[in-house]
């Protein structure tokens, strides 16, 4: 009886093992490295060639319409392909992969179902799902993170507003007003499909400097902003040091307004504020970009979750009129993150930012500085700790209650009397 019992155990093990694996087809190894995934026949690509195989970046950030909307899919051989993409040029042959290190974390909401991953040589975004922190860890404090290997074959990679990402297929649908939107491609949301792309490497540590390679790029003052002014920089971790908080066309604590709103193209842009992409009915008619005073870094209000603006830029820079200039950005805060509750610092407070560095428009040309184009570089912080906290560590209690009572009470009325027609899945 014993000796069958051992047999059963013996039996069932073997069985358990090889539904996971067997010798046609191994089990991935825990700790992906290069030798397995060349092992199987894929070609290494660093993020800088998988990004120069995309169309010329410059103008691609346009979603009005299905050809204006730029992506590439890859695949093992053109008869895979539609005749779209054949026709269209929207395919990569060849079973590439990619690898790079963490160097965002989700864990604090203001970063979405996104990894963003550098090698050295660029970054790109990772369209995926929620509670990536847990799989991929990057801690920004220590700078402990880890290497993630991509393979290609089967994904896409896309332009959202001149950012480049890779993810499922491209989508299209209604939104509450019938406007059709494009995505050149969406999060891969199936555990199992993100299980046969994307594979944790070995631990690592994140370098910091003034070297391209590093893994965080140091950037001091206006003059080392310039040289950031092109896509190759667009996707990493960047920490800028010494940025001034400006208000532009909104009051500040002095009840004045230091500095008119800015231009970008033809829209005109106040900060701090929040701001709505995607249409709500205003006065009677929908509009598709609103903007209006919040002194709050995002909020959340009758289940309404908009992100919020706040101007940064270095103090040479603070008489411009353009938001598309060298030194100038927008700080970004979901209303879904975290920390999105807190107050906007006060005019003239400086600090340092780490963040996600990115461009949103439809179209802009690099190289063309002094050109009023319509775009602006915005910086994406992955927790409440890397905006500006030599300026919230700085408060005593007293001054922090001061700072809330102001934001009580000089926030616009019409900003908190949200139109009802406004819904969640209307936000772009």
């Amino acid at each position: 009886m014993k000796v069958l019992k051992i047999f059963i155990v013996a039996l069932t093990g073997l069985i358990l093992t090889g539904c996971y694996n067997d010798f046609d087809t191994p089990a991935w190894p825990e700790v992906m490295t290069d030798e397995a995934m060349q092992a199987e026949g894929m070609q290494h690509l660093t993020i800088k060639e998988l990004k120069d195989m995309f169309f010329p970046l410059n103008n691609s950030g346009s979603t009005n319409s299905q050809a204006e909307t730029k992506y590439k899919r890859f695949v093992l051989s053109e008869d895979e392909c539609t005749d779209y993409e054949l026709a269209n040029d929207r395919y990569i042959v060849g079973d590439y992969y990619i690898k790079g290190k963490v160097i965002s974390s989700d864990e604090q909401g203001n970063v979405y179902k996104s990894l963003h991953i550098f090698d050295g040589t660029a970054a790109i975004e990772l369209k995926l799902t929620n509670g990536l922190f847990s799989d991929y860890p990057c801690n920004l404090d220590t700078k402990e993170s880890c290497w993630v290997y991509v393979r290609l074959t089967g994904l896409y990679m896309g332009s959202f507003r001149m950012m480049l990402s890779i993810g499922d297929v491209p989508t299209e649908s209604l939104n509450a007003y019938g406007i059709y939107k494009y995505y050149a491609n969406s999060n891969i949301v199936s555990p199992n499909k993100v299980a046969q792309h994307v594979f944790k490497g070995e631990n690592c540590f994140l370098s910091e400097g003034k070297s391209v390679t590093d893994d965080i790029y140091v950037v001091e003052n206006s003059t080392e902003a310039k040289k950031i002014y092109n896509a190759d920089f667009l996707g990493r971790l960047i920490r800028f040091k010494n940025l001034v908080v400006t208000y532009r066309g909104v009051k500040n604590e002095k009840g004045v307004e230091p500095y008119p709103a800015l231009t970008s193209g033809s829209n005109t842009n106040i900060y701090p504020s929040w701001l709505c992409t995607s249409g709500i009915v205003v006065d009677g008619s929908v509009q598709y970009v609103v903007s209006k005073p919040w002194y709050q870094l995002a909020y959340s209000l009758n289940n309404i979750s908009l992100y919020g603006s706040v101007a940064l830029c270095y103090e040479d820079k603070l008489p411009m009129t353009h938001a598309s200039t060298p030194g100038f950005y927008t700080a970004r805060t979901s209303g879904y993150s975290r920390y999105a509750g807190k107050v906007v610092p006060e005019d003239g407070a400086k600090g340092s930012v780490l963040a996600i560095y990115a461009i949103y428009s439809h179209s802009y040309n690099f190289g063309e500085e002094n050109r009023d184009q319509s775009g602006a570089f915005q910086l994406t912080t992955c927790r409440m700790q890397d905006f500006l906290p030599e300026y919230y560590s700085s408060l005593t209690p007293e001054q922090l209650a001061a700072r809330e009572a102001w934001v009580e009470a000089n926030t616009p009325q019409e900003s908190i009397d949200l139109p009802q027609t406004l819904k969640d899945d209307d936000m772009d």
